[in-house]
């Protein structure tokens, strides 16, 4: 017996939301840990940055490309079934990855891994954006999970991938995989319901404003990986020492931290709408880029990567919750996911072909671009929203 939106006791709700979690732990993690991952196949297989770049970029790129494609028609099967078959997938490929001797072969089983996890993304997304009532609040609960949760993957993930390169911190990917596998039979085996929408709150927007979105997505995304990935490599520039395994000391600690853009997302929701937050966290991060990458000192690094996660935490619930906006069976929440993993994906290989081009320097000037434009879109959508069944996009609710 399926249980529709109106049914949802409080008690089921938790379990809906517990095994979304899991889903989207499984789903994002290697995203999560990419800057460890990048400088583990850098060290372990003797690869260039544009190099690892590209694996990282193989990977992200068939998550993106998964959830992209799954989106659409996500909401007719079975999320249970979808989770638990995709997350079998994730496993074997991780645990054949570890023992991966070849950068072809490692690149083979790094697209298989991102098939299984660009599904459970979706699925995570596309679950909460039709069961839940607010799936604002829901996606700040994924944040303040990663934000505890990476405290101690990155201190772990350090220590491993400067003792094992890339089989240390792949092996601990897939050990985090097979734990949480089995929160994924709490998912209702149900396809998607929308009963806590009222029937004017289901109408969908205009495409288009799910194109922008899709798009401001994308781009921010690209923008904060680029960054990201190569926050190592940025921290042994930045001189004092900071290997690959202080960089995991700092990005446990930014973690820890980062509860607080994670709480304060969930905590105001949409209390002052999108466009003041969403407008705040771009202003931000571009501070945030160049300090990365035009000083060379320590102490502005560490700041500046710690100021990072705690954006980054803070902006994904209001773009994930932008998309849910769009439509509440679902849909464009998955393909948020998938725009999310695009840009990921496009993350890495980006910054590699920019700092072998032009530098860090250029680096920057190419991230505080890109931002520019997704803030761009996002207004727009806000904008345009506030004009169609969408009106939902800006006014709390």
């Amino acid at each position: 017996m399926t249980e529709t939106g109106d049914s949802l006791t409080p008690r089921n709700s938790a379990i809906l939301v517990a095994g979304a979690i899991a889903a989207q732990v499984i789903g994002g993690l290697v995203p999560q840990m990419s800057p460890f991952v990048i400088a583990g196949v850098m060290d372990g297989l003797s690869l260039s940055e544009r190099d690892a770049g590209f694996i990282a970029f193989a990977e992200f790129l068939a998550l993106a490309v998964t959830a992209m494609a799954i989106a659409p028609i996500l909401p007719q099967f079975s999320y249970r079934r979808v989770g638990l078959v995709a997350a079998a997938l994730v496993l074997v490929a991780q645990s054949a990855s570890i023992f991966s001797v070849s950068l072809g072969w490692l690149a083979v089983l790094r697209v298989l891994a991102g098939v299984g996890e660009g599904t459970l993304y979706a699925v995570s997304l596309s679950i909460v954006a039709s069961h839940c009532r607010n799936p604002d609040k829901v996606y700040g609960y994924f944040q303040v999970i990663w934000a505890l949760g990476s405290v101690a993957l990155f201190a772990i993930g350090g220590q491993l991938t400067a003792a094992f390169a890339h089989r240390g911190i792949l092996a601990l990917i897939a050990g985090v995989t097979l734990i949480l596998a089995p929160l994924l039979l709490l998912i209702p085996d149900d396809r998607a319901k929308s009963g806590y929408r009222a029937e004017a709150d289901t109408a969908q927007a205009p495409p288009l404003l799910g194109v922008m979105t899709f798009g401001a997505i994308v781009l921010y995304l690209t923008a904060s990986a680029a960054i990201y990935a190569f926050s190592a490599p940025l921290g042994e520039r930045a001189g004092a020492g900071l290997d690959t395994t202080a960089v995991g000391y700092v990005l446990t600690v930014a973690s820890l931290v980062g509860l607080a853009g994670a709480g304060a997302a969930t905590a105001l929701n949409v209390r002052w709408g999108r466009a003041i937050p969403i407008s705040g966290f771009c202003a931000g991060f571009a501070l945030v880029v160049l300090a990365l990458c035009l000083w060379r000192n320590p102490t502005v690094y560490v700041a500046a990567l710690v100021a990072s996660v705690v954006i980054y935490y803070f902006s994904i619930p209001y773009l994930f919750g932008l998309a849910a906006a769009l439509d509440r069976n679902g849909r464009w929440a998955a393909a948020a996911g998938s725009a999310y993993l695009l840009g990921f994906a496009a993350g890495p290989l980006v910054a590699g072909s920019v700092i072998g081009a032009a530098g860090y320097a250029g680096l920057a000037g190419v991230c505080v671009v890109i931002t520019a434009a997704a803030w761009g879109l996002a207004m727009i959508v806000i904008r345009q929203g506030r004009g169609t069944a969408a009106a939902s996009i800006e006014v709390p609710g």
